[in-house]
């Protein structure tokens, strides 16, 4: 049964501005605020390069795709860089034709390749929504164009996600004449070639898909802003849809005025974080956090902001179910605007807040974290009057249940392939010692649901064939052991 919900005003609503946030951090001193910045790195080029999308790599290092007109063949093409878990810059690729390449979005695929969704008029006299999938090394394997369907006219793609039988899900929205947008999921196996087309939303006005998860249930979960549901202009919209692309629920978000949602997570209870911006609430355009439950019914509502405007892009569950939350602000650091991030308790209180950036224009992206627990969150950063590609790491926080390493002295090591995985995992470690160790699997509220290996061990490399079949879908952590030294790596369960 399709369930919609309309929230307002009337909802419990958090309004954190600059005058809040002291009295806040007296109530909440038992956070420890928001990480250290470990680091930041600005790839240059010599024109301008926007960093689109950042995410997370499982070989521990990350992947940046930027929309550039510094490399490529054409007037803005697709730009791939892969670097490894200091920020270094292991390879970067082009992609795209003589015209205009713009990413939308990129996913690291379960064969540790990629796939990057372009909105392209190089290969076609119109734009279209067009996937190219890259090996581990960025080198095209194939690329997939999507086709208009049932008279509905491609206008973005959003985001994409791989789906639980290996294939493709793409979000973007399409023109339907004569007068509105409709969101639009497209379903392609795992070689880009078309499967299914489904649209959503109103049949008059206008309706924007903006990013696409995997659920832990097995569904996916579909953000973005509606004109044709609520009260207001605009509401933020989220939509959960089967393996099929039936709507499960509906949850329409916002007040009297504009408000959308930019990104969604799925979070360790069930329910779903949404995160964008609103001029319903607060000062001009602040800062939207939602928290809904698993059936999309409202938990709180947050604003966040000063006097000018902020906006949202990417959201993370921290290991002791806080939120790190990136974006883009200016009403607060040292420029026009500014990379900022929130960290917010489960209830919506902001408990802290920082900025980053230059005298000039410089702006966040999406934050995640990485196989070792640190934060790494990408942006856009201002040099001689043009963008640069940006990355900051964070230090990595305290996991509930679970040490965190002691030591940085590499005595032992711990990789799991592929991950995310299906039905079976390789784990592979490496003891520098012989001695007593623990291989343990634990859930994102640190108990331990598997133990995979408890014994003694000889000095050197080992592996382990991991297969559980009565393990739910979802984040997990593994956990090796030896003596006072841990190291912890980050597993999905498809």
């Amino acid at each position: 049964m399709k369930k919609n919900y309309k929230h307002g005003r009337h909802l419990m609503l958090k309004r954190m501005f600059s005058i809040a946030f002291l009295s806040l951090m007296a109530f909440h001193s038992f956070s420890q605020g928001i990480p250290d910045l470990l680091w930041e790195k600005v790839y240059p080029g010599n024109g301008t390069d926007i960093t689109r999308q950042l995410i997370s790599t499982n070989d521990g290092g990350y992947a940046i795709i930027s929309e550039s007109d510094s490399y490529g063949p054409g007037i803005i093409s697709a730009y791939l860089i892969k670097c490894d878990s200091l920020g270094n810059s292991e390879w970067s690729k082009c992609y795209g034709g003589s015209t205009f390449d713009f990413p939308r979005g990129i996913i690291q695929t379960t064969d540790n390749g990629f796939l990057i969704a372009t909105y392209s008029n190089s290969f076609t006299t119109d734009m279209i929504i067009r996937l190219i999938k890259v090996n581990e090394i960025g080198d095209t394997l194939w690329t997939s164009i999507l086709p208009n369907s049932n008279g509905c006219n491609l206008t973005l793609a959003g985001c994409l996600t791989q789906t639980f039988d290996g294939g493709y899900m793409v979000a973007a929205y399409g023109w339907r004449p004569p007068n509105n947008n409709q969101i639009v999921i497209f379903k392609t196996d795992n070689e880009g070639n078309y499967e299914w087309f489904k649209e959503y939303g109103g049949s008059t006005n206008d309706d924007y898909g903006a990013c696409i998860k995997p659920t832990l249930d097995g569904n996916y979960i579909l953000a973005g802003y509606t004109y044709s549901f609520g009260s207001g202009l605009c509401d933020g919209y989220l939509i959960k849809i089967d393996p099929n692309g039936d709507t499960l629920w509906t949850s329409v978000v916002g007040g009297s005025s504009y408000d959308s949602f930019h990104f969604v997570q799925p979070t360790s209870d069930g329910g779903y974080i949404a995160v964008g911006s609103t001029q319903s609430y607060g000062n001009k355009e602040q800062g939207f956090t939602v928290k809904v439950d698993n059936k999309g019914k409202v938990e709180w509502i947050s604003a966040q902001g000063g006097n000018q405007n902020e906006g949202f892009e990417g959201v993370v569950e921290t290991l002791n179910h806080e939120y790190l939350i990136t974006g883009n602000t200016s009403s607060y650091g040292n420029g026009q605007h500014d990379f900022i991030i929130v960290l917010m308790d489960d209830q919506g209180n902001m408990l802290d807040m920082k900025t980053y950036g230059t005298n000039g224009d410089d702006f966040g992206s999406t934050i995640e974290i990485m196989t070792d627990n640190r934060y790494i969150a990408g942006g856009s950063k201002t040099k001689n009057n043009s963008l640069d590609s940006w990355a900051l790491c964070f230090k990595a926080d305290s996991i509930v249940g679970i040490d965190l390493p002691r030591s940085s002295q590499t005595v032992i090591s711990l990789e799991i392939s592929p991950n995310p995985f299906y039905n079976q995992a390789n784990i592979d470690i490496f003891v520098h010692s012989s001695g007593m160790i623990s291989l343990n699997l634990f859930d994102m509220n640190g108990v331990k649901v598997d133990e995979i290996f408890d014994g003694y061990i000889s000095a050197g490399a080992h592996s382990f064939q991991y297969k559980n079949a009565s393990l739910s879908r979802g984040i997990y952590f593994c956990q090796l052991k030896i003596e006072n030294q841990i190291v912890i790596k980050k597993v999905i369960l498809l």
